[in-house]
């Protein structure tokens, strides 16, 4: 058999309808729960506009918070660990879900390559966390488990933004220190460059059969959408300040900026998404309020519009600090 798994009863794959990475990381959320322990899973799913960073990763340290807040781009913390990806609709995202005892990341590998040699491209598994074709990456790929049950998830890079994913993932310039996890950068291609027949409709096709090829089975095949299934209460975690910034690690931000009337450098404790400590220093000639200003930031969230909401421009005009 080719892929030699009889103990196995069931296979399953699920497409996503929604395109709302909140949603899309509380179906995996849902599969992990509900998988058993005779199944093996295949979800394929699609975010709009959407940077996704890994669980112990800082997002103030990883993207610029405000541009994303500026463009409409959304930002997701999702469950497993790895580095801060930025998904588009030229992005297909994929996810293996599986019970310990069958657990196999080599044999999931080997069905996206298969997948992907029907478009004429070789690629490879760099043994660490990537797939690529020579020494340019396609695909990330993260990994955690629970209850027994394991999740492999990843990104298939075929026709995405690349000027975007530059851009989003490039932080502000803020004098940081951080004890998260920090993304690797790396050189990066798209599928669709090495293969003009690619497209993420084919590509998604090309898995299902490859997977169903690998196992010999005709897998149930499920469309599922947010019409479907209810997860409101996942969602709204997914959607939240508290796990997207909160679950951040602690770390220091120092914000400094130069005026006509003088240099302002605000130093920041940050802890669980809010500010613990607050030290404002200017050369500026008037100092009054200013320590009142730090009362008024300690307690609130490490967030732009929280922080201008605290702040009296009328004597100060400190918005270009912040």
């Amino acid at each position: 058999m080719a892929g030699g798994f009889t103990l196995l009863k069931r296979y399953k794959i699920y497409i996503s309808e929604s395109f709302d990475p909140s949603f899309n990381l509380s179906v995996e959320e849902w599969l992990m729960d509900v998988c058993e322990a005779d199944e093996t899973v295949l979800f394929l799913w699609q975010n709009e506009n959407t940077i996704v960073i890994g669980r112990n990763q800082n997002p103030y340290k990883e993207c610029d918070l405000n541009k994303l807040k500026e463009d409409g781009v959304l930002l997701v913390r999702r469950l497993s660990g790895g580095g801060a990806v930025y998904h588009d609709l030229g992005n297909l995202n994929f996810t293996f879900i599986e019970p310990e005892d069958h657990y196999n990341v080599d044999n999931n590998m080997k069905i996206i390559l298969d997948a992907l040699s029907g478009f004429g491209i070789k690629g490879s598994f760099n043994g660490r966390n990537d797939l690529v074709a020579g020494d340019r990456k396609f695909s990330g790929n993260a990994f955690f488990s629970s209850n027994g049950m394991n999740c492999h998830h990843g990104t298939l890079l075929v026709d995405v933004d690349m000027e975007k994913l530059s851009r989003y993932l490039t932080v502000s310039p803020l004098k940081l220190k951080s004890k998260g996890i920090d993304s690797v950068k790396s050189r990066v291609i798209n599928l669709k460059a090495l293969s003009s027949e690619i497209s993420v409709s084919g590509l998604k096709d090309s898995l299902i059969e490859s997977f169903c090829d690998f196992y010999e089975t005709e897998a149930e095949i499920e469309s599922i959408g947010e019409k479907t299934l209810d997860l409101v209460a996942c969602k709204a975690k997914y959607n939240s300040y508290e796990w997207n910034c909160s679950e951040s690690p602690d770390f220091t931000v120092v914000l400094e900026e130069k005026f006509g009337w003088g240099l302002v450098e605000a130093s920041l404790e940050i802890s669980d998404g809010l500010i613990r400590s607050c030290r404002i220093c200017t050369d500026a000639i008037f100092t009054e309020g200013f320590r009142e200003m730090e009362r008024r930031l300690i307690g609130e969230k490490f967030d732009r519009d929280s922080i201008l909401e605290k702040i009296d421009f009328e004597y100060n005009g400190l918005r270009g600090a912040f």
